[in-house]
């Protein structure tokens, strides 16, 4: 059986990845399998243990990093959050493409291990949008709005390590999840590419992907 792939969503507060990603999860076309993030910060109202998180206590999560069960963890606004790493080798075995949302320090940790990972940096059109929307929130305290604020600025310096780059212009959401429904499928169907060619790519709302390797830019048409 062919093995699935693993594509990582990050990006920074209020930029649409909840609604992206829970819309690749719904597209059987893309035959995805969503992991679920262990975390030991406290539930909130409408979440559920094994649906929302797998929420555990600070003990028993240590444990899990002890023993390397793992494949990526971080401590997130005071609390741990953790990618269990039976759960995404099991789904990858079975031919699922594994779609997992997680910051950028796990990103990174996942990155390193699974070099032919697929990571997705989801952002607005620019760091003040990304400002401006983090403070129209209605959910958050000024307080809560200043912190994701400052984490947004260090999530924006590490968008160059990603594999795509792509903005979601205000307004713009139907679009941008079909966007990256395209990428998925691309790089579903095509081979990897050779080594010492690894390119940094950024999808827009005008429909086409641009693939940048060094100095060679190359539009694909969606």
């Amino acid at each position: 059986m062919k093995l699935g792939k693993l594509f990582i969503v990050s990006g920074p507060s209020q930029v649409g990845k909840d609604s992206i990603v829970r819309a690749l999860w719904q597209d059987h076309s893309i035959n995805p399998a969503r992991i679920i993030t262990n975390t030991t910060r406290a539930m909130r109202q409408g979440e559920k243990h094994g649906i929302t998180y797998n929420f555990l206590p600070v003990l028993e999560f240590k444990k899990l990093v002890k023993n390397n069960d793992l494949l990526e963890w971080a401590i997130v606004r005071h609390s741990y959050f953790g990618t269990p790493k039976k759960s995404v080798l099991a789904a990858l075995k079975k031919g699922k493409n594994v779609i997992i949302q997680i910051d950028v320090q796990g990103a990174a940790q996942i990155k390193k291990k699974m070099p032919a990972t697929i990571l997705i940096f989801i952002t607005a059109e620019s760091a003040n949008e990304v400002k401006r929307r983090i403070f129209l929130s209605t959910k958050m305290t000024n307080e809560q709005k200043n912190d994701r604020w400052r984490e947004a600025q260090n999530e924006l310096k590490a968008k160059n390590n990603y594999d795509y780059i792509v903005i979601n212009s205000w307004g713009k959401l139907n679009e941008t999840i079909k966007g990256v429904k395209n990428i998925i499928k691309k790089e579903i169907s095509q081979k990897p590419l050779p080594a010492g060619r690894q390119g940094r790519q950024a999808l827009t709302n005008n429909g086409k992907i641009a693939i940048l390797i060094g100095h060679l830019i190359l539009f694909i048409n969606n």
